[in-house]
């Protein structure tokens, strides 16, 4: 299980997860899951399958011998997602407010980029 461990932490520090992220999307104690990276204590199947959910991967994507990393290329995303613990109203609320306010920053934005292209090519009128 060794493997599983060293290609979790190259994971981990590839793509910059928080540890914390993790001890909260799998409910693992902070002292435990550190005694697990730093292999002070054997892993469990159960705590392998827990995480690895947790990171949106199977089991065998960590126990591979060679970990392939690719960077991940956001500009090509069209969607955002975070995480805000279990929902309640107030966070619901909040959720909504922060669609919202992005969804005005790229309106603005694409207002500008537009207003920008088309004082550059306004050549329809006649004088």
């Amino acid at each position: 299980m060794a493997a599983f461990i060293k290609n979790l932490n190259e994971y981990i520090n590839h793509h910059k997860i928080k540890k914390s992220f993790i001890i909260k999307r799998t409910g693992i104690e902070k002292n435990k899951f550190s005694r697990l990276l730093n292999s002070k204590q054997d892993i469990r199947y159960e705590d392998m399958k827990v995480i690895a959910e947790a990171l949106g991967k199977e089991i065998s994507f960590f126990l591979q011998d060679e970990l392939e990393l690719t960077s991940t290329d956001y500009k090509k995303t069209v969607s955002i997602g975070f995480y805000m613990g279990a929902p309640d109203e107030d966070k619901k609320e909040l959720a909504n407010l922060t669609f919202d306010f992005l969804e005005h920053i790229d309106a603005i934005l694409g207002i500008n980029k537009k207003l920008k292209k088309d004082a550059l090519e306004v050549s329809d009128y006649e004088i």
